[in-house]
């Protein structure tokens, strides 16, 4: 500056009456008069009090400007961009909140006042110290990663698809379809799942957007909003794309393996699909079934196969994607919560879950729709015990609000194939979220349905009676059925814990994803950029998971514009080389995941390009070594100072 003293604007917002009423501006200006060029206006955040700024920093060509008005996350960008639009670097733009900080937490005009001039003095004092930093900017890259191949995942993919954004969809399991898949029909108008969730996966296959990596599990997640890296690990198959699914190498498999997708209730072979007309098509052979690779005994499918796609030297491979957002659709757990014992749980064979009654009355399920008891006769009555391991500290604390329809439905899909049969519901409270509910509970009751109110639902007892299973309870006369199925409430996914490890995003106090507000962006999550969709965000039925999954696109559509540039932090963080002895305490704190290690040099080093500048890093540093840009501990020591000696 040629030697010339740097000057200083100060200018004293009234913020209309907020500040004004409790602070003696005259004293504060008369307090700094010597030390700064001092202006006043009513409301600087208004047009008039931004053309009244820039006018005065035109004239008076102030080096440095300190703002005395409200918090700086409210209106510090709105400072700095009417400085910087007359040549004045960002940094050398200070607020001190003198709104909150004083004038609405102090009763005393007077010390409001002095309470000011601390605030003011210590901001002065900082901003002598402040170095230039520079603004930079990147193009936003407008692709969208959707973590989860559910009826959510298929419709925030083919929403964001649709309006131009390339998708990449990871699926953990072998093809999409989520739970919706394993289901027969959905309440409450008893809708063919299979019929509503085709046609999407349909629009998937042929859609030129997206690409499907299924079978694949996502490893780590860089970055933020609008410059994401997703890395995941695709397993291998072993089976070449060219496979349709044809199922040639099933008929001469020698190999049955218990389902997971039927819940343990059906088999399946070593080489298999999860269903027909699946996405992908491609089959896959389970390596540690397989006779092949066990003691290679067996090569039936390599001769069978017509289109020659059997690969048993398939490898895993890696995958990493750019994107701009991630949407997570990992929907809920296959978790059964910890179940009283008496319940007759994995004690009695007629004993099931609803996921489980699913699958057994599933067109595609182990029976082929049939509603059989384990000995083979056909479930002529049926008890649903709602509430089974929720609302207690043992099982899960809260309702899900969604278990009583799928309760009733239970019902209503035996009904249909077996119209005589005697359907119990047991509960004690029952959630029927709106109108269609209330008529569906209504149709219930005039079908047949005994519902019994039972305020002991803990102290239910389920126990062999012959060939049948009896329900009994403290407050209702014993129920004798063929069949008991357990209402058991929706649980987070069963590998959450890792997810939001990957993720850096936070869970609530029931282990769902925790939105960054409940009311104003549900879908979001902590994380800038990283939505939550469908029943990974809490429990919910499909209709809300798809609602979920479309808002989620819709805000990323919005956002991320081709051509639109997203501001870099300029405050990030920086390491003293000198100083960074190579512990690596800073690459396992950072959220952002913005510090790696150089071999070569045995220090660390921060991408600038990823680095939020949260200050982790530097908080956590032992060496010191690790520093944070406009956050120095001299500017931070003279702001202290600068208060404690006003």
């Amino acid at each position: 500056m040629n030697g010339k003293k740097p000057t200083i604007a100060l200018f004293l917002c009234k913020c209309g009456t907020n500040i004004a009423d409790m602070v003696d501006y005259d004293q504060v200006a008369a307090r700094f008069a010597s030390q700064a060029v001092i202006e006043k206006h009513d409301l600087y955040c208004s047009p008039a009090g931004k053309k009244a700024m820039e006018e005065s920093l035109k004239k008076n060509n102030p080096d440095m400007v300190v703002v005395a008005a409200c918090s700086p996350k409210t209106h510090e960008k709105t400072f700095r961009d009417v400085s910087a639009a007359v040549g004045i670097n960002m940094a050398k733009v200070h607020m001190a909140n003198i709104r909150e900080q004083a004038a609405w937490v102090t009763a005393d005009k007077k010390e409001a006042t002095q309470k000011a001039i601390e605030l003011i003095n210590g901001a002065i004092s900082r901003i002598r110290l402040h170095e230039e930093l520079q603004a930079r900017s990147m193009e936003c890259r407008t692709d969208v990663v959707v973590i989860g191949g559910g009826i959510a995942g298929i419709e925030a993919a083919l929403m964001a698809a649709n309006a131009g954004r390339k998708v990449t969809l990871f699926e953990k399991e072998i093809s999409l379809g989520g739970s919706v898949i394993k289901m027969e029909e959905v309440a409450p108008n008893m809708e063919c799942a299979p019929c509503l969730l085709a046609p999407r996966i349909s629009a998937i296959r042929d859609n030129k957007n997206i690409t499907v990596i299924a079978n694949a599990e996502v490893t780590d997640v860089l970055g933020f909003f609008g410059n994401f890296t997703v890395k995941a690990r695709k397993k291998a198959r072993y089976v070449k794309n060219s496979c349709i699914g044809c199922e040639a190498c099933f008929e001469v498999c020698p190999v049955d393996v218990i389902s997971d997708f039927h819940h343990g209730l059906g088999t399946k072979k070593a080489v298999y699909t999860l269903f027909p007309g699946s996405l992908p098509a491609t089959a896959i052979i389970d390596k540690n079934k397989c006779l092949h690779f066990v003691d290679g005994s067996c090569d039936a499918c390599v001769a069978a196969c017509p289109f020659q796609s059997i690969d048993f030297n398939d490898t895993d491979s890696l995958v990493e994607i750019s994107a701009g957002a991630v949407i997570i659709a990992t929907g809920a757990g296959n978790a059964v919560p910890k179940l009283p014992p008496a319940l007759g749980y994995k004690k009695f064979k007629d004993v099931h879950t609803l996921m489980e009654f699913e699958r057994i009355g599933s067109s595609n399920g182990p029976y082929g729709g049939d509603f059989k008891c384990a000995d083979g006769r056909p479930v002529k009555s049926l008890a649903v015990i709602h509430c089974a391991g929720s609302l207690t500290k043992e099982g899960l604390p809260y309702c899900s609000g969604i278990c009583c329809m799928t309760g009733m439905k239970a019902g209503e899909a035996l009904r249909k194939k077996i119209p005589d049969a005697l359907v119990v519901n047991i509960h004690d409270r029952l959630t029927l979220p709106g109108p269609e509910a209330e008529t569906f509970y209504s149709h219930q009751i005039k079908e047949g349905t005994q519902f019994i109110k039972s305020s002991g639902l803990s102290k239910i007892k389920v126990e062999q009676a012959n060939d049948k299973l009896q329900v009994s309870g403290p407050d209702f006369k014993p129920v004798t059925v063929d069949m008991v199925v357990l209402a058991t409430g929706s649980a987070p996914c069963d590998d959450m814990a890792a997810l939001t490890t990957i993720l850096n995003t936070d869970t609530n106090e029931n282990g769902f994803f925790k939105p960054d507000h409940q009311i104003l962006h549900a879908t979001g999550t902590s994380i800038d950029g990283i939505y939550a969709a469908g029943a990974c965000a809490s429990p919910c039925d499909i209709p809300t998971a798809i609602t979920r999954a479309q808002a989620a696109a819709g805000d990323i559509v919005s956002r991320l514009v081709p051509g639109r540039k997203i501001d870099l932090e300029a405050m990030t963080s920086c390491i003293d080389e000198k100083l960074c002895a190579g512990c690596k305490m800073c690459i396992a704190l950072c959220p952002y995941k913005a510090v790696t290690f150089d071999k070569e040099k045995r220090i660390s080093v921060i991408n600038e390009a990823i680095c939020r500048g949260c200050g982790t890093c530097v908080a956590g540093c032992p060496g010191k070594a690790a520093g944070a840009k406009h956050y120095t501990k001299e500017q931070i020591f003279a702001e202290v100072g600068g208060i404690i000696h006003a």
